[in-house]
């Protein structure tokens, strides 16, 4: 499977600091039920425990910095305990599938109908082109910011889009699921009229300039669409395997 998911999201165009892959596990093991999930909990482990799966592939990594204790009174030592204990697997596609053309930024440029998009900042030497982080495209037709946040709320999920003041209409677009603040200054180079991504600070907004707006869909919303796309993949190339979707994968964000 780990073949199969590399050929789709190669592990290898993965950005530097991140650590997609087999994360927990041995390659060589046999797997015939997943379950699939955005962020790993525990209680997303003790659902795998009892749905019988082998491994669970979640979008952000369940290991991301360096470790120097393993506490099993914590939530990440308590998963880890209760996955060593059952023989489950950890599988991470993060920034790979970003990357990938048809992965999460692809979704977000498909569902926008954007045309003539490309690769906001392609990847050097990548297996393919059209391999890099974000998009940006143009819409259909140009239209009103406050439109086009009313279609990313439908798109999204998203309770509320914090953006700064956009005085004009909106149609060339970029956009980068997950924390995409780096890529402000690509994006306006490249004549975006507004840029879309979550996680944006306070200072990001207040240096925003009037040609090019922001919106900051919030972290999740701008991601969470990975599970579906993992799992429809998964059940294309495995039509005979069993893929579950985490019912405890939620966004630890709330709203008042």
């Amino acid at each position: 499977m780990l073949e199969c998911l590399d050929a789709w999201a190669p592990f290898s165009t993965q950005e530097s600091y991140d650590n997609a892959g087999l994360v927990l596990g041995d390659e060589g093991m046999l797997v015939d039920k997943v379950l699939v999930c955005f962020d790993l909990t525990p209680e997303v482990v003790l659902e795998a425990i009892s749905e019988g799966a082998q491994a669970i592939i979640s979008h952000h990594p369940p290991i991301f910095h360096g470790i120097k204790k393993i506490d099993p009174s914590t939530k990440f030592g308590a998963m880890l305990k209760l996955s060593i204990e059952n023989n489950i697997a950890w599988i991470a596609l993060h920034t790979n599938l970003d990357n990938a053309w048809g992965g999460v930024n692809s979704y977000l440029r498909e569902a926008l109908k954007l045309q003539d998009a490309e690769v906001l900042v392609s990847m050097p030497g990548a297996p393919r082109p059209d391999t890099g982080a974000g998009v940006i495209g143009n819409l259909p037709a140009a239209m009103k910011p406050e439109a086009l946040m009313d279609k990313l709320k439908k798109l999204t999920g998203a309770v509320c889009i914090r953006h700064s003041e956009i005085r004009h209409k909106v149609k060339r677009v970029a956009l980068c699921g997950g924390s995409g603040s780096s890529f402000i200054g690509e994006a306006r180079r490249k004549g975006a009229d507004v840029y879309v991504t979550g996680d944006l600070k306070y200072h990001d907004f207040a240096d925003a300039a009037f040609d090019m707006g922001l919106m900051d869909i919030g972290h999740y919303e701008s991601e969470h669409f990975a599970v579906k796309l993992i799992c429809a993949y998964i059940r294309k190339k495995f039509p005979t395997f069993a893929v579950l979707v985490s019912e405890q994968s939620e966004n630890p964000v709330h709203y008042y």
